[in-house]
């Protein structure tokens, strides 16, 4: 078994990066760098330092086939505690930007109550270069436009998600050691 690094300064980063991923999830499309350490098997730095962030040993985690390897779950559970779960309604889901996961999949149900909605961290190839998507909503003063390499999946769920507030589920988009976030309270249009 393989243990990596956290952060080198447990409590002053974890903060900073609780920080930052509380500014993207904020600002809809702003992108943001994380607190860099070792990568848990495939995962960026920045989806690592956003599980050390983010989970505990409360809070159930659906990984990704594509991104599922002994690395990854044994320092998450060493340095979280957060149990993996096969059941798509975890607060939390770890996706590579090829799954094949129904991304509606982890917001099912009308009768979904939005403290048991998911986060989704997904794995990007670039936070630039993709298809146009335009925001507006709360944390945001005017549109906002981004460009974030978007797996086809992501981008269908973008188009044809129904929900309203306070349903639906939250977006992390990790490249690296940066990430940007949409949260459901983000009305997005894919251009």
């Amino acid at each position: 078994m393989t243990l990596l690094a956290s952060f080198s300064h447990p409590v002053a980063d974890a903060q900073r990066a609780f920080r930052r991923i509380l500014k993207a999830m904020s600002e809809p499309g702003v992108m943001v760098s994380l607190p860099v350490l070792p990568a848990w098997g495939q995962t960026s730095t920045a989806a690592t330092a956003v599980m050390m962030t983010l989970v505990d040993g409360e809070t159930p985690l659906w990984i990704d086939a594509r991104l599922d390897n002994d690395a990854l779950r044994n320092n998450l559970r060493f340095h979280t505690g957060a149990p993996v779960t096969d059941c798509t309604r975890a607060p939390f889901a770890l996706l590579h930007a090829e799954s094949e996961a129904d991304i509606a999949g982890f917001s099912a149900g009308d009768n979904l109550s939005p403290e048991k909605s998911s986060t989704l961290i997904i794995e990007v190839p670039s936070l630039s270069g993709g298809l146009t998507l335009r925001l507006r909503g709360p944390g945001l003063m005017e549109t906002r436009a981004i460009a974030p390499k978007l797996p086809e999946n992501v981008l269908r769920y973008l188009r044809d998600r129904s929900h309203r507030f306070p349903q639906g589920i939250d977006l992390i988009f990790t490249c690296g050691e940066n990430m940007m976030a949409l949260p459901r309270t983000t009305d997005v249009e894919v251009c």
